[in-house]
């Protein structure tokens, strides 16, 4: 068993497998309950939603019983996105927590359990260790029987989309017409919503959810390894862009018709010199994970925008932004949080799509790559090296690779930062990710593979694949 539940992310893994099973999720369900009897929060309910995925409902009735049983009444909000939990528990004022049950862009098979405070923030690490020592360590947790108290309240998800919508209301949506990519996930019925309130002319993709099909040749992920196919339904559409969110809908990616990709840095590369020129970019700073290409720091600087750096993760991104007051942050991976307000804390993939659309709406004429005039990657080049379970093996611990980090570390004198290598936080995968200066990338790939291939050796997984994306 794994002696820790979070990851960078939530609770991620297999499902019906530990630590998501049933009989595991009444237990976690019951430690939260724990939890907040000890933050004397237990007065208050707890707010639950889901993704689209078959398991998601089981471990959801399991999880609600677990807190209703430790004493928690439960709010039951059905399918709607991430971020629409987040808003929902920092507009409304009435919970002590809320609890997302989704793996995100993860496959079908896979399932998570993401959980926010009463002000819509996901928990801080210390918290989360504190949920893991009730659940972990065989401690007495609080049972009731009774009844379980759960309510079922299926208009927050209309709630949400009309007020997103509202914030974007009144500019000239006619003009932009776009295909959109809802990964047969959590907002299929939200983004809709949205798009329709707006009169945004949309062609929907993947918005036929049975169970089993979240993100499966869909989504944001699907976009990343083949931004063609997304593309050229934009071309056939004739639409200014393509959007393509996860299956839990906290990020975004977006497409042109020439099948370029627009991914956080991207996004960020638009949205913080356009609000730096309205004077809504507080501190002129902007905040980005160690996992962002450096061409995006470069060009910030260029703008008089600063980048705070902090590790990988978009809940260390909301913390950098509450601590410093700071209006705009993101991830490489289409997390993108734009904390204009206290009901804004997490990355939300149609609101951070419709504030670039936002601009493409109010300058006829123009296209995305317009958008960020000068913005130019280095040559990166990330692997996500999949073993088939997850794994805490540091890159020292496993026996040669600190001999061949240094060989290819060596051999590319160009490097713009350490290589990184790490075992993934949400996924059963080695992250591996080289980044230089000039070196080209097909140069790049080809190390990553050696460092890949060693670390698939060691693991035993050779039959596993090795998934390659670069930056240009």
């Amino acid at each position: 068993m794994l002696q820790r539940l979070f990851s960078a992310d939530g609770i991620r893994g297999l499902a019906d497998q530990y630590p998501l099973t049933p009989q595991d999720m009444e237990r976690f369900g019951r430690s939260v309950a724990a939890w907040l009897h000890a933050q004397t929060l237990n007065r208050s309910p707890c707010l639950l939603g889901t993704d689209t995925r078959e398991s998601s409902q089981r471990l959801k009735l399991a999880l609600a019983d677990g807190l209703a049983r430790g004493g928690i009444p439960v709010i039951d909000a059905g399918i709607l996105p991430t971020p629409a939990i987040s808003y929902l528990l920092a507009n409304k004022g009435l919970f002590a927590a809320g609890i997302m049950v989704s793996a995100s862009h993860n496959a079908v098979e896979e399932n998570g359990i993401k959980v926010f405070d009463s002000r819509g923030i996901k928990l801080t690490d210390a918290n989360e260790r504190q949920i893991e020592e009730l659940f972990l360590n065989e401690s007495k947790l609080p049972f009731e029987i009774r009844p379980a108290s759960i309510d079922h309240e299926s208009a927050y998800g209309e709630f949400y989309a009309r007020m997103l919508a509202y914030e974007y209301q009144g500019l000239p949506w006619k003009q932009v017409r776009i295909v959109v990519d809802l990964a047969n996930g959590a907002a299929y019925r939200t983004g809709q919503l949205i798009l329709d309130q707006l009169k945004i002319p949309y062609l929907l993709l993947n918005a036929t959810p049975d169970g089993t099909n979240i993100n499966l040749s869909a989504g944001s992920e699907d976009s990343r390894h083949n931004p063609g196919q997304l593309a050229s339904m934009v071309a056939e559409y004739d639409a200014v862009a393509g959007v393509s969110l996860d299956g839990d809908a906290d990020r975004m990616l977006l497409v042109d018709r020439q099948g370029r990709l627009y991914d956080g840095d991207m996004a960020l590369a638009i949205l913080a010199p356009r609000l730096k020129q309205l004077d809504k970019l507080r501190h002129s700073t902007t905040v980005a994970t160690q996992m962002s290409n450096s061409g995006l720091r470069q060009y910030l600087a260029a703008h008089g925008i600063q980048t705070r750096q902090v590790r990988n993760g978009d809940k260390y991104v909301t913390a950098a932004l509450l601590e410093h007051d700071l209006t705009l942050g993101g991830e490489e991976i289409g997390h993108i949080i734009l904390h204009t307000d206290a009901q804004r804390v997490t990355g939300d993939g149609m609101r951070a799509a419709l504030h670039i659309l936002a601009i493409l709406a109010e300058e006829p004429g123009a296209e995305l790559n317009d958008l960020a005039p000068g913005m130019r990657k280095w040559p990166q080049v990330r692997a996500s090296v999949h073993l088939g379970c997850r794994t805490d093996v540091q890159a020292a611990s496993i026996p040669g690779l600190d001999i061949l980090l240094a060989q290819v570390q060596a051999e590319i004198p160009d490097l713009a930062r350490p290589i990184e290598c790490r075992p993934a936080s949400t996924e059963h995968a080695y992250r591996i990710m080289i980044e230089a200066r000039t070196t080209p990338p097909v140069i790049l790939a080809h190390y990553t593979r050696r460092l890949a291939e060693h670390i698939q050796k060691h693991m035993g997984c050779n039959s596993w694949p090795i998934d390659v994306l670069t930056a240009p």
